[in-house]
């Protein structure tokens, strides 16, 4: 066997974990049809109507909304709404007590209030943390339709930690498991158990949806905000997308 040639034993253990959730992402995307479809068609009333999609997540659930946000071959009108309190990247730990603040939701909403018209991606595996549960009560309280992407398998393996005892897929209007065993991890090895699903299947359904909602207006000629890389000798119109959005998105 020469350097390049893989050995198929130890090529197979590294693509355990790929082969693994292979399953539940199909499972995912095929048996969640109606609410993707719903949700994909959403996006669309969204785009046609010059509303703003905002997205909502804390510690590694806010990748989702970060992989809409400003992206190559991604929607313009995304609003993530980041903070650092709740951020892993600014701590850990931190971030895992700040999530569990009651009246966080609130000011992070404020910094950046969805209006009629848009619409809230609201993200959490657990879905029982203060952050989320308030930010869909918020999304209720002032009618903005909010698309929850959670795992229903922790969610109800377990007690929320707010004070409602509500959990974000209660309060949703539409709800996509993604397909996530409580613990998240899926991978065991003895003792061990590694291999986290949520992020990896919360990316592609989020993109899917994304491809999903493109290709509607695109059939129904409704014009499409779409940044395109910056990295590349092709022109685009990504300064006049910022231009369009940022008095509307602050982070642009």
């Amino acid at each position: 066997m020469d350097a390049t040639t893989p050995d198929t034993e130890q090529y197979k253990m590294i693509t355990d974990y790929f082969q693994t959730s292979l399953p539940h992402i199909n499972s995912v995307l095929m048996n969640q049809k109606d609410q993707t479809e719903r949700v994909a068609e959403q996006m669309v009333k969204t785009i046609r109507d010059d509303g703003i999609i905002y997205a909502f997540g804390t510690g590694h659930s806010h990748m989702i909304p970060m992989e809409l946000f400003g992206r190559a071959g991604g929607l313009a009108n995304v609003c993530a709404m980041l903070d650092e309190t709740i951020l892993n990247g600014g701590g850990a730990r931190r971030s895992s007590r700040m999530e569990q603040l009651s009246g966080l939701a609130e000011i992070i909403w404020q910094s950046t209030p969805p209006g009629r018209g848009d619409m809230l991606f609201i993200v959490s595996n657990s879905g029982r943390n203060a952050a989320v549960v308030e930010m869909a009560l918020k999304a209720k309280e002032e009618g903005i339709f909010t698309v929850a992407i959670t795992s229903l398998a922790q969610s109800k393996a377990n007690e929320s930690l707010h004070h409602s005892g509500k959990k974000l897929y209660q309060l949703a209007d539409i709800v996509l498991d993604n397909g996530a065993p409580d613990g998240d991890a899926q991978m065991k090895f003895g003792d061990y158990i590694t291999g986290p699903l949520s992020t990896l299947t919360g990316i592609i359904l989020i993109n899917s949806l994304v491809c999903e909602s493109v290709r509607l207006c695109q059939e129904r000629n409704i014009p499409v905000p779409l940044f395109q890389s910056q990295n590349t000798e092709r022109k685009t119109n990504n300064n006049a997308l910022f231009e369009r959005f940022e008095s509307r998105i602050p982070r642009f």
